[in-house]
C-alpha cells in the first residue's frame, strides 16, 4: 500500500513538473544532501516544495520531528510558508489543512529563529531573557551613535568593541568565542537593562547558547532532520556558524541559492558559501537549466544564459547568440528621460494593469530629472529611493517598532482594527525631518497593513505580530513596494531584490553608474574615447578586477530578473551632472547586444 501511495505522488509530481530533468533530479534525489543553483524564474520554490513532499511521503521525515526551513528575510520566509501551505497537501494527496503546517515544519527567518531559542533557553545566559525578547527594542551598532538614550549607556571603548563586532561580521570574518562573550556580555549589562538589543546580538548569544549547552545543541539537531534553507548565497558568517551548530552526521540539507545574486556582499554575505558548503558537508550539486519565466520570451532567455555564462566563464565567453535588448539613448538625460517616460505611458496604455519598475544603481542628479519627466507625463508613480542606511528610513523603522511594541507587544493579537489604530499612530506621531520620504514610507506602511488584512487573514494573530515586527527590526519596509498601487516603481536596484514588476527599466547604464566607481576608477578603458556610445569591455585577466567586475555583474542581473516580461535599458550622452556619458560596459558584454528600441518597434 505505502508503495502504491508514493508511486501516486512521484506520478503527481512528475506531472506538476513537466517532466523537467534536473528539477526532477532534486525532487527525487536519493542523496541527503543536496545543493541547488536555482536562478529566478527556474522553478526553485515548486522544486523545493516537491521535494519536502516527497520526503513525507516516503517516510524520510519521521513525526513528530519537523523541518527548519529558513532564509534571508522575513518576507521571503512568509512567502515560502504560504506556498508550502497551499501545495504540499495537494501534493501528498490529502485534503488542506493548512494549520497543520506548523506541526511539520518551522519557517522563518535566522533571527526569527533564534528569538525561538532565546524565548526558552535565553534564561541559561541572563534573568533578562525571561522577558519576551520581541519586547525589547532592536537596533544596529551603527545607529547606536545617532540615539543618545542608547550611547548614554555605553562608554567609548565599549562602543568600539561593539563597532568592530560589526565591522568583522560585514567583512565575513566570524569574530572568536571569547570576542563574542565578551559582546553578548556587554548587551545583557548595558542594553538589556533598558530593553534595548542588537540585531547581531539575538543570533550571537543563541550561539552562545548553542556552543555552552550540549543538550540544547543535541536537541536542535535532532528535531529537525531537514534543514532548508534559500537565497543561501546571502547568509552572512553568524549566521552559517549558527546553522553549523545544529548540523549533526544524519541531519538532511537542500540548500537553495544563486551566486550570481549574491549582492550584499558590502553587509557580509559570504563569497564562495555555496561552494565552499557543498564541500564542506559532501553535497550533491545540482544546477536548474529551464527558465519558465521567459520561456515565450527567446531574447530575454538569451539574455539571462548570456549573462550567467559570463559569470560561470569569468567573462572569457566566445560560443554565444546574441540577446537583442531594446535600449533607449538621449542626447542628455532629459532626453533619456523622456523617451523613458513615453515608452512606459505606451506600455501602461497597451498592458492596462500592469506595472513598471525603473531601476537605478544610486540615487543621484539623474532622479530628479526623471522624476520631472513622469510629471510633466501626469505618470503616478511611487518614490522608493532610500537604502538602508538613510537616515530617514532608519528612524521611520524604528519608530514603527517602537510603536508596535508599545501599542500590541504584550498582547500580540493583531486584527484589522488594531492594525488601523496602530498605523495611524504611528504615522500620526512620527516627525520627519524629509518630508518626501516620510511620505513614501507612510505609503508603504499603509500598503503592508492592508495586505496583512486582506491577504495573510489566514495567519494567527501572534504571526502577524511577528511579521510585522520583524519588518521594523530588519528595516524591510521596501518589500512593501510590491504591494503599493502606483503602476510605476521607482527604486534602486538593491531595494529591488526579491520584488518582481512586469517591465523593468534599467537607468543610466552608463559608465561610472553600473559598474560603479569602484571599477570605472581602475579601468584601463575609462577614458577611451574611440567609441562614442560604448565603453570597451575591459581586459579582466588580472583575478582581482575580474572579481570585483563579477560582483557588479550581480547587481546588473539581479536588475534584469526583476522583470517578468521585459527589460529595458537606458543612457545618454550628456549626464545630469554635466558631464560626457556612454552606454557602459555591460552593454558591450559577451553575448549582450544593445538596439535603438524604436527600430524594434518600441515606441
Amino acid at each position: 500500500m505505502q508503495d502504491d501511495y508514493l508511486e501516486k505522488i512521484k506520478e503527481i509530481i512528475t506531472t506538476l513538473h513537466e517532466g523537467d530533468v534536473r528539477q526532477l533530479e532534486v525532487i527525487f534525489s536519493k542523496d541527503d544532501r543536496v545543493i541547488v543553483e536555482a536562478p529566478a524564474g527556474f522553478g526553485k520554490t515548486t522544486t523545493m516544495v516537491s521535494r519536502i513532499a516527497y520526503l513525507y511521503a516516503s517516510g524520510n521525515i519521521p513525526n513528530p520531528k519537523k523541518i527548519l526551513a529558513l532564509t534571508f528575510s522575513v518576507n521571503a520566509a512568509l512567502k515560502i510558508k504560504r506556498d508550502i501551505a497551499s501545495k504540499l497537501p495537494g501534493l501528498l494527496n490529502r485534503e488542506n489543512n493548512p494549520m497543520s503546517l506548523s506541526d511539520k515544519m518551522t519557517v522563518t527567518n535566522y533571527h526569527g529563529f533564534c528569538k525561538g531559542v532565546l524565548g526558552k533557553y535565553g534564561y541559561l545566559l541572563s534573568n533578562l531573557l525571561r522577558k519576551d525578547i520581541n519586547l525589547f527594542f532592536a537596533v544596529g551598532e551603527e545607529d547606536i551613535i545617532k540615539r543618545p538614550e542608547v550611547s548614554g549607556l555605553v562608554t567609548k571603548d565599549e562602543l568600539l568593541l561593539m563597532n568592530s563586532i560589526n565591522e568583522s561580521i560585514k567583512k565575513s570574518q566570524m569574530p572568536s568565542e571569547e570576542d563574542v562573550s565578551n559582546y553578548n556580555s556587554l548587551i545583557i549589562r548595558k542594553l538589556m537593562p533598558h530593553d534595548y538589543i542588537t540585531h547581531n546580538a539575538v543570533i550571537l548569544m543563541t550561539l552562545e547558547l548553542l556552543k555552552k549547552h550540549d543538550k540544547i545543541r543535541n536537541f536542535y539537531s535532532n528535531y529537525y532532520p531537514l534543514i532548508i534553507i534559500d537565497e543561501f548565497q546571502d547568509t552572512n558568517c553568524i549566521a552559517w556558524n549558527l546553522i553549523e551548530q545544529i548540523i549533526n552526521d544524519n541531519t538532511k540539507l537542500l540548500f537553495l541559492g544563486d551566486p550570481l545574486q549574491r549582492i550584499y556582499g558590502f553587509i557580509g554575505a559570504l563569497p564562495s558559501l555555496m561552494d565552499d558548503a557543498a564541500k564542506q558537508y559532501s553535497m550533491k550539486k545540482v544546477a536548474l537549466s529551464k527558465n519558465y519565466r521567459f520561456r515565450d520570451n527567446m531574447q530575454m532567455l538569451l539574455l539571462d544564459a548570456n549573462i550567467r555564462m559570463n559569470a560561470q566563464l569569468g567573462f572569457h565567453v566566445t560560443d554565444y547568440e546574441y540577446a537583442n535588448v531594446p535600449a533607449y539613448w538621449g542626447q542628455s538625460q532629459e532626453d533619456e528621460s523622456e523617451q523613458v517616460t513615453l515608452k512606459v505611458k505606451n506600455i501602461l496604455a497597451q498592458d492596462p494593469g500592469s506595472k513598471v519598475a525603473l531601476l537605478i544603481r544610486a540615487r543621484n542628479e539623474s532622479v530628479s530629472v526623471l522624476e520631472q519627466s513622469l510629471q510633466k507625463a501626469s505618470l503616478e508613480y511611487f518614490y522608493g529611493m532610500f537604502t538602508d542606511e538613510d537616515t530617514e528610513y532608519v528612524k521611520f523603522h524604528e519608530h514603527c517598532q517602537s510603536v508596535l511594541i508599545k501599542s500590541l507587544g504584550k498582547s500580540r493579537y493583531v486584527n484589522s482594527r488594531s492594525l488601523k489604530r496602530f498605523s495611524k499612530k504611528a504615522e500620526e506621531t512620527y516627525v520627519a525631518k524629509d518630508e518626501r520620504t516620510a511620505e513614501s514610507l507612510n505609503k508603504l506602511l499603509d500598503a503592508l497593513v492592508e495586505k496583512v488584512t486582506l491577504d495573510y487573514g489566514d495567519l494567527q494573530a501572534e504571526e502577524k505580530y511577528d511579521y510585522l515586527l520583524d519588518i521594523f527590526e530588519n528595516r524591510q519596509l521596501k518589500q512593501a513596494m510590491e504591494y503599493v498601487d502606483s503602476p510605476v516603481i521607482l527604486s534602486t536596484v538593491h531595494g529591488a531584490k526579491g520584488l518582481e514588476w512586469d517591465y523593468v527599466f534599467i537607468i543610466d547604464l552608463e559608465i561610472w553608474g553600473m559598474p560603479g566607481y569602484f571599477i570605472c576608477k581602475d579601468c584601463e578603458n575609462r577614458f577611451d574615447n574611440t567609441s562614442t556610445a560604448k565603453c570597451v569591455f575591459p581586459d579582466v585577466s588580472y583575478s582581482d578586477f575580474k572579481e570585483k567586475l563579477l560582483d557588479e555583474l550581480s547587481v546588473f542581473y539581479v536588475a534584469t530578473t526583476r522583470a517578468r516580461k521585459q527589460v529595458y535599458v537606458s543612457a545618454s550622452r550628456r549626464r545630469a551632472n554635466g558631464k560626457a556619458g556612454k552606454y557602459s560596459c555591460f552593454a558591450s558584454l559577451p553575448g549582450v547586444k544593445l538596439v535603438d528600441a524604436r527600430s524594434m518597434g518600441e515606441q
